[in-house]
């Protein structure tokens, strides 16, 4: 019921009958609207953004939908803040409390708690040694996707939008890393050098 109710304060913020004056007379937000506005924070958790065959479609899935959803946003009064963090060691990791990549969060919450994992091998030609390395798949409708879905991010970030009084999330820092990024870690690549 919480839910329709804030859906039709939605309706009704959109169609302007809300009888409230968020924006001056030159469409500017006023200050008092911005200093109303709620932040909901889209952040990307990720081991690779340039080679992964699961991240990388994954990050471009979610700036889309960030996109699609910037205007609906505006008018409910929150702003959308997206973050890519490419965590790079296993203290970076172990700091963001990543068990499994890729990883989206909203306001801190993982968007799906049920982490299941399947063989990346674009992620294996990332180490020395070809390790086999575990990257997130998805499941959503029945279908297991390799990058997360569209209508899954979408759904996900309106419920987040419409529940956005939940207080934020502060993921606490993992003392071990699971076994399959640890693994990863272990067998990464170094840099090359240009010099």
């Amino acid at each position: 019921m919480e839910g329709k109710k804030k859906m039709e304060m939605f309706v009704l913020a959109t169609e302007g009958g809300c009888g409230c004056n968020a924006s001056d007379t030159t469409g500017n937000e006023t200050a008092e609207a911005q200093a109303m506005k709620k932040i909901l924070n889209v952040d990307l958790l990720v081991i690779d953004l340039s080679t992964c065959k699961r991240c990388v479609p994954t990050g471009d899935q979610l700036k889309q939908a960030v996109s699609l959803l910037d205007p609906v946003a505006e008018a409910l009064g929150i702003e959308l803040r997206h973050h890519e963090i490419v965590v790079q060691t296993p203290q970076e990791a172990k700091e963001h409390a990543l068990l499994s990549s890729p990883t989206i969060r909203l306001n801190g919450r993982d968007i799906d708690q049920d982490i299941r994992e399947s063989l990346c091998e674009s992620c294996g030609d990332l180490t020395e040694n070809n390790t086999m390395v575990d990257c997130r798949e998805w499941h959503y409708r029945g279908k297991v996707y390799y990058a997360a879905p569209l209508p899954l991010l979408i759904e996900a970030i309106m419920g987040a939008m419409l529940n956005i009084e939940a207080p934020v999330v502060v993921p606490e820092p993992v003392e071990e890393l699971p076994e399959n990024l640890q693994r990863y870690f272990d067998n990464k690549k170094l840099p090359v050098s240009c010099c």
